[in-house]
């Protein structure tokens, strides 16, 4: 450990020029001061540790930690990122939710001393020497839930194996989402007995999501928009690549449409406002709700944390992160379980098994560029809804059944 220490801090020194502007930012100070020492007060009780990194697989907990807090266990949540963190705090105000410590084994120690972790949960993959050795020399179980592993970080991580290998065996138990990952885990000298395949928990998320979305107008309101005579088409999590397919075919097509785009990172709003702008689309930042009434052709949603209810008023869902492999899009579960017809680019890497199926029932429509974008939209009035409702519904309901499989697990490692 002192070594890696050692290792980090030469980083650190090499490194410096890059983060000396985040250390001039004061919210930057403070994230820093959290993933330093835990800001937590100490607990009596031994707790489930639970780390997440981003919004993402923050939201995917939300059975699992329900389930395990009817069990009357202590919970302690982690995550890495700010967005995920702030998020974290607005949707789990009832547990202790703190940064995730720096990986260095002097910080892991407090973190360990001030949480008494009886078992660590962590959701999809992070590897961390120290974080993984401290808590084995002190004989914590920890589990992987959700497990999966990107081909970029697979070959990342096979490059390294003969040095990851030992932490890689450290952790307990490998739930993982498909086949496909299990192999990519078995390849990295992993035991087979280590590695179950439980699938994933974002099926049984979106739908017990579904009993707890506003109704339509509550929706609405929120939006400050009136119902639509238009069909609603919600670009969700954009990024910049989705957004150069999306945004040209918006002018042709607003008297049939009403576009909503929620970018996955709320701070390129205003980017994207400037882009709507050239373009000549009237638009309006939720923010700042410049435009009301007939007019309004694209809303630009700049907050996050409400997407899924969003995604619940639209006809079409156009999914961010499929047009950039490096990516490899964003939740396919949610949009299917709410029956919505959905569309995006080919890069669904993240998804693949759900991907495939959502494609094979005709409620996933691959498009390549703005032109078959167009035509899509064109042609969408004379589709069957219904056969694409029942098939993105019954394609999440295949692969249900995570959360019971997760929860199985964990409890052999609480008895």
């Amino acid at each position: 450990m002192l070594i890696l220490d050692l290792l980090y801090f030469l980083l650190l020194l090499v490194s410096w020029p890059f983060w000396l502007k985040y250390a001039l930012k004061k919210s930057y100070r403070s994230l820093l001061q959290g993933r330093l020492r835990p800001q937590l007060d100490a607990g009596t009780e031994k707790a489930v540790w639970i780390h997440a990194v981003s919004v993402g697989e923050v939201r995917s907990l939300k059975s699992l930690i329900a389930a395990l807090g009817e069990k009357g266990l202590r919970i302690v949540l982690s995550v890495t990122t700010p967005a995920g963190f702030a998020f974290a705090c607005r949707e789990y105000p009832d547990i202790p939710t703190i940064h995730a410590p720096l990986d260095l084994s002097f910080v892991i120690r407090r973190f360990i001393d001030r949480i008494q972790p009886r078992l660590v949960i962590f959701n999809e993959l992070e590897i961390w020497p120290n974080w993984i050795s401290l808590l084995r020399r002190r004989r914590v179980p920890m589990l992987l839930i959700n497990g999966r592993i990107s081909e970029k970080a697979f070959r990342r991580y096979r490059i390294f194996t003969f040095i990851l290998r030992p932490f890689f065996r450290s952790i307990d138990r490998y739930l993982v989402q498909n086949e496909l990952y299990r192999q990519r885990f078995l390849s990295l000298g992993i035991p087979a007995g280590q590695v179950a395949i439980c699938g994933n928990i974002k099926a049984d998320e979106a739908v017990g999501s579904l009993g707890s979305i506003p109704p339509p107008e509550k929706v609405f309101a929120h939006l400050q928009l009136q119902p639509q005579a238009r069909k609603i088409v919600v670009l969700a999590s954009s990024h910049e690549e989705d957004e150069d397919i999306f945004i040209p075919a918006i002018p042709a097509q607003t008297q049939d449409y009403f576009f909503i785009i929620v970018p996955r990172h709320i701070e390129r709003a205003g980017a994207i406002a400037a882009r709507l702008k050239q373009a000549g689309v009237h638009h309006a930042l939720f923010s700042r709700q410049e435009k009301t009434g007939n007019e309004l052709a694209t809303l630009v949603y700049d907050r996050m944390g409400y997407l899924f209810p969003i995604m619940s008023i639209a006809d079409i869902v156009f999914m961010g992160g499929t047009f950039n492999a490096a990516t490899g899009g964003h939740n396919l579960y949610e949009p299917a379980a709410l029956g919505k017809a959905i569309a995006g680019g080919p890069c669904y890497d993240n998804f693949p098994e759900i991907g495939r199926e959502l494609e094979e029932r005709g409620a996933y429509q691959r498009v390549t560029n703005c032109r078959e974008w167009q035509e899509f939209l064109a042609a969408f009035h004379g589709a069957d809804l219904k056969r694409i409702g029942d098939g993105a519904r019954a394609a999440v309901a295949a692969k249900k059944g995570t959360l019971a499989c997760s929860l199985e697990q964990i409890e052999r490692y609480l008895a």
